[in-house]
């Protein structure tokens, strides 16, 4: 029995590299608009103003809830004071390309959280 939902629960999770380019990242800078605090992974949402003014919300995947918390981060933190934030992410691999996966965030204070390693940069 314990089987069967170990092998269920895999089925419904998803690997990182067959939904994201892990080979590219892209760079934004934006305002954290809105957290969704939940598992199996949290997912940020950023508004970015585009040179004309428009504002485009990309939806940014990132960590389970427990593992932001270990990284110092809660869902308040994050929403923050409407500062500016810097984000590195993977691309979807579905074309949408306001859909990535959070591999660096900045905050304004020079804080900076590195959620998984970033393409091209040396590793450890």
């Amino acid at each position: 029995m314990l089987a069967l939902f170990m092998t269920a629960a895999s089925w419904s999770h998803h690997s990182l590299s067959g939904q994201f380019d892990i080979q590219k990242s892209f760079a934004i800078k934006g305002v954290v608009s809105r957290v969704d605090w939940i598992n199996p992974h949290t997912y940020v949402y950023v508004d970015v103003k585009g040179s004309d003014g428009a504002v485009t919300t990309y939806k940014l995947e990132s960590l389970p809830v427990a593992m932001m918390r270990k990284a110092g981060l809660s869902r308040q933190a994050l929403i923050g004071d409407g500062t500016p934030v810097d984000i590195q992410a993977y691309p979807a691999r579905n074309g949408i390309p306001t859909l990535g996966y959070m591999l660096v965030l900045k905050f304004a204070d020079g804080r900076e959280i590195q959620f998984s390693r970033v393409p091209g940069a040396e590793q450890p």
